[in-house]
């Protein structure tokens, strides 16, 4: 339990650092959304994300590895198109799930020692 809210704090840290940086990768409304959002693409990343890197295992072996980028982004983007007043691009959804990978990254750092 304490790894998903260490998540969904990173989701939260990543897009309103990403929405301050230019409103062209990422735009909300309020803050209750940039909540929202973090707590479904911490659902989506704990329910669906496995079945979908299970599923693209051949192809991000081929890719050595670098699909899974592309499912970070998708997942990304899947959570903003479900989540309310918010909307993403493209690029932003990449930015924004790499940023979401270092902020969860070093909080679990944190968190483990």
């Amino acid at each position: 339990m304490v790894r998903f809210i260490a998540y969904v704090v990173a989701a939260m840290v990543a897009t309103l650092v990403l929405g301050t940086i230019s409103e062209r990768f990422i735009t909300f409304d309020r803050a209750e959304t940039v909540l929202l959002f973090a707590v479904v693409l911490g659902v989506l990343n704990a329910v669906i994300k496995p079945v979908v890197q299970f599923l693209t295992l051949p192809i991000t072996c081929l890719t050595f590895g670098l699909f899974a980028i592309v499912v970070n982004a998708s997942m990304f983007w899947l959570g903003a198109y479900i989540t309310p007043n918010l909307a993403v691009s493209w690029l932003g959804a990449l930015i924004g799930s790499i940023l979401v990978s270092v902020a969860s990254g070093l909080i679990f750092t944190v968190l483990d020692e």
